[in-house]
């Protein structure tokens, strides 16, 4: 989990005042609450007040989400890239989610200036090329 914070380029805690893009330049979030770091990896969170619902939409495909009292959350997507988006909804053994925020992949976010909020080390870069035999992104 410690190689997570090493590839951060936003601070771990108190974002409120750094607004977030999934798109640049389309702002998606006025701040964050904090990173949150579980077994499947980092995860930003946001509460209510602080992402841009206008620019968030549920797939058909999730729809059921929203009448299934044993869903864990509720998926989400950004209407300009299609980035996941997560509103927790229970509790999870492998992370601190909080019912009731929203959360993104900081491999999805952008700082308004353009750079990324999380960067890979050229070694993951590398594995993946190996792995499928193309460049990556």
């Amino acid at each position: 989990m410690n190689k997570y914070k090493e590839m951060l380029t936003i601070p771990l805690e108190d974002g409120s005042n750094i607004p977030l893009c999934v798109n640049v330049p389309y702002v998606i979030s006025h701040g964050y609450n904090r990173v949150v770091i579980g077994q499947r990896g980092p995860y930003v969170e946001f509460n209510k007040n602080q992402i841009i619902d206008s620019k968030l939409y549920i797939p058909n495909s999730q729809l059921y989400r929203l009448s299934d009292p044993k869903v864990y959350y509720i998926e989400f997507r950004t209407n300009d890239c299609n980035a996941k988006v997560y509103y927790q909804m229970r509790s999870v053994a492998y992370a601190d989610y909080k019912i009731g925020c929203f959360y993104i992949s900081p491999n999805d976010l952008y700082k308004v200036d353009g750079s990324p909020c999380l960067i890979l080390p050229d070694d993951y870069t590398d594995a993946a090329k190996q792995f499928f035999d193309f460049e990556s992104k």
